[in-house]
């Protein structure tokens, strides 16, 4: 509910309790004041001159403001004490009445609904007290202990009901039992004092009433001092908060919301106003604002259309107005002003005190101001000039320095990170061709196609050129091979340059924190070498690799010990048996490199092929693989065993001019015949240069040796150019054949291969073989070698004979039987 919706609400529920008191009262009234004859007087007041007394008392009050309400202390004990005495009940009940009534209504021009709660409550009060007061005292003369403690009872009584129905009413409006308990005994200790006084004058009447003069004169000092006393204590309690208003303006925190915000609700403190209205003027550098507070809190209004040029609604000396304005001073003039009003509590108007206040508080606000609107504009400018160092300007992208910081923050903030690393492919040829503006044209566009990519918890940026980069954050190496396959396709889309339509690829490299690197500038140059990589493969994505880095501490320590293990024999060779897929013959074996580093243990050939072949070792570890094989080889023909070996050849190696001379010399030096050694050969090798390797392949082919193509399926080759290769078998990559029982496109896949390279005349080996159930469907489906962990895993060279004794002797595979074969 607004609060415009719930004031008829509060004003009503007001009404509602004034009633209840007023009809309290007449109760009351009728049936304890009227009912009961009053104690004998022992004097008598008239009418008027009490109701003048009550008038008096009321006027001469002194305001005490709690929050957002005000509480009254009034000296109208003194005139009800003395009404007790020396008037009837009745006359002292409707003599208050009058008196407060006339007070509220000509001197603080009260609402009704406030007039009318006042009137109620103080019928109420004086009811109660007046029946106290009858009960108390008794009948016979009043004057004596017991009337005298009657008439304390009966003014401390008037307060406290008072007080708890002031407390009622602001808890009925919905500010809640605000009222403080130390301001309600204050209030009795008032009452108290001011009954016990109303005691003395009526002594001093009852004994001599031409000695009243001197209680008269006593009672103007007690207030005229009570009055300074309060107004000191205001005044210091102002100071105070004057002093912690200009210390939180004038704190670190300076931007010009903050100040205006504290200076808005210091301003309704400090002089206890409802309403206070903020006013900036428009200078050269800033527009101009304005803004309200109230007790909703503080919203921006529209600017005064003038603006004010002097102090408006001065108080004369002694007279109140509902409103102040005050301007704010500048080095070149007014810049603004501050209007307060509605004073809290509705205990009177502003007066010159206030007015002074107010211009104190101007004088600390228009300095507070000037400095948040100074420190808003160096910020604005501070952060212009910082975006700009932060960002590319072509792209308008984070550039390294701002990629670098938050890459960083990323870094520490999760545990998983990847980094991407992109390259535009022949961006040089675009700007070569159609100019440097259409680059530019290109890499903006780049820009918008990444931005609109990238997810809002990574970051990419524009590292230079035409480089790029993202990090992610929690990211996997599923993850951001996911995002590079989406940048790339996303770049693919054709653009329109200078009325060129063209395609844009990108070669992306991909690191990961923490397995490539947990520092940016580590990841960045490891992503710069997959990057690379991606490149050389035309792969177009490609994941770090250490042993395609050549920069690389470990990588160049791994080299040189690669090095020291092939001089001194600390490789060795393991032998894997290839049988028939129908009966017991063994088509022969391959030897598979292995290296035994004294320190890091067994080291798999996938670890360190890659750094021969980029160093140059794969020459001497290729020339010491194939004379170890060949050497055991030459032992296991002399010793009876009728053994091919196969050997895989490397890319380099193949297309090495020397490799051929240096076959034929190994092959004369070992008296092995040409026919047992079979050379394999991956697809790819084969691929990257298909005319010179065909060339390669029929030289190799007349020199004796078996050729076979490894891992078929993994690469790219054309048929076309493999009907043309003079090879002698082909080998199905194990991808295919390890699942192909399960999966039917693995086995359509790998039926389809066997077809194939039997029309071509050629001998189909399947690898990865690793169940009875698969060796049984490649039988059926016509392949003629298998080789895998069903049948014996890597064997050392002295295991192959018992190997070959016990497969011999225990294993037979006709088609459509299952037999237990030793793994």
């Amino acid at each position: 509910m607004t609060d415009t919706a719930a004031a008829p609400s509060r004003t009503a529920r007001v009404w509602a309790l004034t009633a209840i008191l007023a009809a309290g009262a007449a109760v009351l009234h009728v049936t304890t004041v009227l009912g009961h004859p009053a104690p004998p007087s022992g004097g008598h007041l008239p009418w008027a001159a009490l109701v003048a007394l009550f008038v008096a008392t009321e006027i001469a009050v002194v305001h005490i403001t709690v929050g957002r309400d005000a509480h009254t202390i009034s000296f109208a004990e003194l005139p009800f004490v003395l009404g007790l005495f020396l008037a009837p009940p009745s006359s002292v009940i409707t003599a208050r009445l009058a008196g407060v009534a006339i007070a509220l209504f000509w001197h603080r021009k009260q609402s009704p609904v406030k007039l009318g709660f006042n009137l109620a409550q103080g019928w109420f009060s004086s009811v109660i007290a007046v029946g106290v007061w009858t009960l108390i005292s008794g009948p016979g003369s009043p004057y004596g202990v017991r009337g005298f403690a009657a008439a304390f009872t009966a003014a401390i009584l008037v307060e406290l009901t008072s007080s708890a129905a002031v407390s009622t009413v602001i808890a009925v409006r919905g500010g809640g039992a605000r009222v403080r308990a130390s301001t309600v005994l204050t209030s009795l200790a008032v009452a108290g004092a001011n009954g016990c006084f109303a005691l003395i004058a009526l002594v001093v009447w009852h004994t001599d009433w031409r000695a009243l003069w001197i209680v008269a004169v006593l009672a103007a000092f007690l207030l005229l001092a009570n009055r300074a006393h309060i107004a000191l204590l205001r005044r210091h309690d102002a100071m105070e908060r004057l002093h912690e208003f200009t210390r939180r303006i004038g704190g670190g925190d300076l931007h010009l919301d903050v100040v205006v915000r504290e200076v808005l609700t210091g301003v309704r403190e400090l002089l206890e106003v409802a309403v206070v209205r903020l006013d900036l003027h428009a200078s050269d550098l800033d527009p101009a604002h304005a803004w309200i507070g109230t007790d909703a809190g503080i919203r921006s209004c529209s600017p005064e259309r003038r603006a004010v040029e002097t102090s408006e609604g001065l108080p004369r000396r002694g007279t109140h107005v509902e409103s102040l304005t005050v301007l704010l001073h500048g080095e070149s003039g007014p810049v603004g002003a501050i209007t307060v009003s509605g004073r809290m509590g509705d205990v009177g108007g502003l007066e010159q005190s206030d007015l002074r206040l107010l211009e104190a508080v101007a004088g600390h606000a228009a300095i507070g101001l000037h400095n948040g609107r100074l420190a808003d504009r160096l910020r604005d400018q501070v952060s212009e000039n910082e975006h700009q160092a932060m960002h590319d300007s072509l792209t308008a992208l984070p550039n390294r320095l701002l990629f670098d910081r938050t890459s960083t923050a990323s870094l520490e903030a999760t545990d998983q990170c990847a980094v991407l690393l992109l390259d535009l492919d022949r961006f040089k040829e675009i700007n070569d061709t159609l100019g440097h503006a259409a680059g530019d044209a290109v890499l903006q566009e780049v820009g918008r196609r990444l931005s609109a990519l990238i997810a809002p918890s990574s970051c990419v940026a524009r590292l230079g050129g035409d480089e790029f980069a993202v990090v992610m954050v929690d990211a996997d190496l599923r993850d951001a091979t996911r995002l590079a396959e989406e940048i790339r396709l996303a770049l693919i889309a054709p653009l329109d340059v200078v009325g060129v339509t063209l395609t844009v690829d990108a070669s992306v490299g991909i690191a990961l924190s923490p397995e490539h690197g947990t520092d940016i500038a580590t990841l960045l140059r490891r992503a710069d070498v997959a990057m690379y990589a991606a490149k050389d493969t035309h792969g177009g994505v490609a994941v770090y690799a250490p042993d395609r880095d050549h920069n690389s501490a470990a990588r160049l320590a791994l080299v040189a010990d690669l090095r020291a293990a092939i001089a001194n024999g600390d490789l060795v060779l393991a032998y894997q048996p290839k049988t028939q897929t129908r009966g017991k013959d063994v088509h022969g074996v391959e030897a598979l490199v292995r290296w035994r580093h004294p320190v890091r243990g067994m080291i798999p050939p996938d670890d360190f092929i890659g750094i021969a072949e980029q160093t140059g070792l794969i020459a001497p570890l290729t020339e010491w693989v194939l004379r170890t094989a060949l050497g055991q080889c030459r032992q296991w023909l002399e010793q009876g065993l009728d053994l091919g070996v196969a050997v895989n050849i490397s890319p380099r190696t193949l297309h090495d001019p020397a490799f051929s001379q240096l076959l034929a010399d190994l092959l004369t030096e070992t008296r092995v015949p040409a026919a047992r050694l079979t050379l394999e050969i991956t697809e790819g090798a084969l691929m990257d240069d298909p005319e010179r390797a065909i060339d390669v392949l029929w030289d190799l082919r007349r020199s004796g040796v078996r050729l076979s193509v490894d891992d078929l399926g993994v690469g790219h080759s054309s048929l076309s150019y493999l009907k043309r290769l003079p090879v002698h078998e082909i080998k199905i990559d194990k991808s295919f054949v390890t699942g192909m029982v399960d999966d039917g496109d693995d086995e359509a896949i790998v039926t389809a291969v066997i077809a194939m390279v039997h029309r071509l005349r050629m001998t189909v080996v399947a690898e990865g073989v690793e169940d009875e159930r698969t060796l049984v469907r490649l039988a059926e489906l016509g392949a003629d070698v298998a080789q895998g962990y069903w049948m014996s895993r890597p064997l050392p060279p002295e295991d192959i004979a018992p190997w070959l004794e016990g497969w011999s002797a225990d294993v037979v595979v006709p088609i459509a039987r299952k037999t237990r074969f030793a793994k």
